[in-house]
């Protein structure tokens, strides 16, 4: 079998869906020696460490945007490689495949919640996405919760769309090393006690929220803490700024920005809580790399989260200011329960695995090969939006 792989997000200052198109594509590529995988992409492609000598790759050098270079270009590569499936990991494939088409939709938030999204990406990419999932041989995604929106939101047969969990990378673990912890520290400013948050800052993150529940709790005496948020500045960030200086807690706020892969899990475990109040979610990858990292974890009760977790974080009923506040303040005043967390964290973590993701993934291309390329071509979309 020859599979051809998308990798346009494999880019420089990638983030979750770019993650886990690494991490897929290094798990992949330890499994199938017996088969031909070949990276394809419209601009060079970036990864932490080299792909093996067998995977090949090929990258077209185009200035087109990505969307447009899938819909013109895409096509004839993957025929020019005679590739017998094709993986399209970031929600949109061509509408004419010249092969059997998989493609990954790791969310719905573009259709169920489109007003943490501007307004241009939601114009010109849902309708991609629905396309895909009208085409496409076979959907991954990547939780329970995200297939039941997909399904319930296409109007598709569940058998067409498959879970395979995502996984924290294998350099998340409890680091032991003082210098490694300490060079970290002083690299970000990070105080001796700090609440962490990791990801984009963007609006379905629901930073506004967590910044004015530590600042309430922080003026009350609760929290001598330092909140480190770490992530690239996303769409309406630029308002958190002044939100901060209105709640007079800017000496207690730490933006890092964007930081480089290898510093992300010493950040982790030198957290004293790390905390998730995003509002929607298909996975949550930052929740199982926190917990690959022993640091105890406090989220909303969102579908994927609760999914993801297991039962190892810490949940609050209501994503609001003093909920949040106070489930904050409740932790961080209970070492033991921050060490039960701990322990049951790294217990959950450990249940997810990028080879077990890989061998489902290899399945799913084996049995899109079989399937006539014309079998979801014809399937309505029922989305409402």
């Amino acid at each position: 079998m020859h599979i051809a792989f998308d990798g346009t997000t494999l880019r420089p200052g990638r983030t979750g869906v770019g993650y886990y198109t690494e991490h897929l594509l290094r798990a992949t590529a330890s499994l199938c020696r017996s088969d031909a995988l070949t990276v394809i992409s419209n601009q060079p492609i970036e990864t932490s460490v080299p792909l093996p000598d067998h995977v090949g790759r090929h990258v077209s050098g185009s200035r087109l945007p990505r969307f447009v270079w899938m819909q013109m270009q895409a096509p004839r590569v993957v025929r020019q490689l005679r590739a017998d499936v094709v993986h399209f990991t970031n929600g949109m494939m061509p509408a004419a495949a010249s092969a059997p088409a998989v493609v990954t939709i790791h969310d719905m938030s573009l259709s169920i919640c489109p007003r943490f999204h501007p307004t241009r990406r939601v114009i010109l990419n849902r309708p991609f996405v629905n396309l895909a999932a009208r085409r496409a041989s076979a959907i991954i995604t990547v939780s329970e919760a995200a297939k039941a929106d997909i399904v319930r939101g296409y109007g598709i047969e569940a058998s067409r769309v498959h879970v395979v969990h995502e996984a924290a990378a294998p350099e998340f673990r409890v680091i032991h090393d003082p210098y490694e912890l300490s060079r970290v520290r002083k690299r970000y400013g990070l105080a001796d006690r700090f609440i962490l948050y990791v990801g984009t800052i963007e609006p379905r993150k629901n930073l506004p929220t967590l910044i004015e529940a530590f600042a309430r709790r922080r003026v009350a005496g609760d929290l001598p803490h330092q909140l480190a948020l770490v992530g690239p500045y996303g769409w309406l960030s630029d308002d958190i700024e002044s939100l901060i200086d209105r709640l007079n807690v800017r000496d207690a706020v730490r933006f890092t920005g964007y930081v480089p892969y290898e510093d992300l899990a010493p950040i982790y475990n030198l957290a004293e809580l790390f905390v998730f109040p995003s509002v929607y979610e298909g996975f949550g990858l930052p929740v199982v790399e926190a917990m690959a990292c022993g640091t105890p974890v406090l989220t909303g009760h969102v579908a994927a989260l609760s999914e993801v977790a297991g039962g190892a974080a810490e949940e609050v009923a209501d994503l609001t200011v003093d909920a949040i506040g106070d489930a904050i303040a409740a932790l961080t005043a209970d070492r033991s329960r921050r060490e039960e967390l701990s322990r049951r964290g790294l217990q959950r973590a450990a249940t997810f695995s990028w080879e077990r993701a890989a061998q489902q993934t290899l399945e799913v291309y084996r049995a899109a090969v079989t399937r006539p390329m014309s079998a979801c071509a014809d399937t309505p979309a029922a989305l409402p939006y």
